[in-house]
Parts: C-alpha cells; structure tokens; sequence
C-alpha cells in the first residue's frame, strides 16, 4: 500500500467531512425559515414545503428538533449521508458523490430530497 495515496486519501475524505459538517447549521437555519413561512401561510417557498412533507411524513418539524439534530449531525468516512434529510427528517440518506472536473468541484447528491453539496474546492 502506497502511503502517500493513503494520506492525500485521507485528506481528501476530512475535507469531504469538513464540507459536509459546515452544511448542517445552514441546514437548520432553512428548517427554521421553513417553519416560520409555513406557519405564516407562506407555503409556496422551498422551507416551507419541506415541512409541510416532513409533517405528511409524520415528522413533524420544530426548530428545538432540527437544532438538535443539526448539532448532532456527523458524518464518517464511507458512510457520509445527507445533512438536510438528518436536520429535517432525522434520516440518515447516503450521498452520492460526482468528482470534481474542471469545470465544477466534487459535488455531494441526496437522491432523497435532491440536495446538492459542494464538497471540494477543485
């Protein structure tokens, strides 16, 4: 085993972690405005319709569960899943991940809610 490939693999799977850990207080700042607007009547924006599926789900979101979950959330290495499915839903849905070309960085997909994460800055 090359332990040069092992480290820059390393590496790479921290700033994959890094990437994905910075996502979930965004995450839970989405859930909060998603509540706010779905209790305001605002059911139209992305937020809300977010909650009002968690709630046709049986999940019903409030901003003490999604905080909750949002600090709670940690992903490992090979077993990375989607942080606004955990925040919102308390799922643990595995990301697909696309490598990073020349013209965009790697990119993490949730094929549950369709959320995309930029996990590189290549």
């Amino acid at each position: 085993m090359n332990t040069r490939s092992t480290f820059v693999d390393r590496a790479h799977a921290d700033k994959r972690l890094t990437a994905l850990l910075k996502q979930a207080p965004i995450e839970f700042a989405r859930a909060v405005y998603g509540i706010n607007d779905y209790e305001s009547g605002r059911t139209d924006t992305m937020a809300a319709r977010e909650v009002a599926r968690a709630q046709r789900q049986g999940m019903p979101l409030t901003e003490e569960r999604a905080e909750q979950r949002a600090r709670a959330y940690l992903p490992t290495v090979g077993q990375e899943h989607c942080p606004r499915c955990w925040v919102v839903y308390g799922q643990k849905t595995p990301l697909r991940f696309r490598e990073a070309d020349e013209e965009r960085p790697e990119v993490a997909g949730c094929h549950a809610c369709g959320a995309e994460y930029a996990t590189s800055a290549d």
